[in-house]
């Protein structure tokens, strides 16, 4: 009895460790694109203006409502094929989807979101970071 009860606390905590093994493999993964994207002056401009931001997909959107210029958009765009490529590649590695390995990746984004900027909730909508309004943690990142 003991070997069955061993065998169900291993099956209720295989979620669990792939999703820490997840969240560790995208710490070490949003490095290359925060890097690349603080050393993007349009995107840290555009972040900064409040017209584009993090959404809980682990891709940068443009802020409904904001008009932004075809080169924010052309640089948004290829931000966002470089994280595809890097997530591709991870989720491949991990054995995960790439929807996945983004989400885990997403909720390290959401962590380090800084004040004044704009991120999108999972129901879609656009908020801003505020001192008195913290980050809207999406649901699936467990304990926040």
């Amino acid at each position: 009895m003991k070997r069955a009860h061993a065998k169900t606390e291993a099956m209720n905590l295989a979620p669990i460790a792939l999703f820490a093994a997840l969240m560790i493999a995208a710490t070490l993964l949003i490095i290359a694109p925060a890097h690349a994207q603080s050393s993007d002056p349009v995107i840290a401009q555009a972040r900064a203006a409040g017209q584009i931001g993090e959404q809980t997909d682990g891709y940068v959107g443009v802020v409904a409502g904001q008009s932004v210029s075809a080169e924010v958009r052309a640089h948004v765009d290829q931000l966002n094929i470089r994280r595809r490529a890097a997530y591709t590649s991870a989720a491949a590695e991990h054995n995960v989807s790439v929807s996945d390995f983004a989400a885990a990746v997403a909720c390290q984004s959401f962590e380090r979101i800084a004040v004044g900027e704009r991120y999108r909730t999972e129901a879609g909508q656009w908020l801003q970071r505020t001192t008195s309004a913290p980050v809207q943690m999406p649901s699936f990142c467990g304990n926040h």
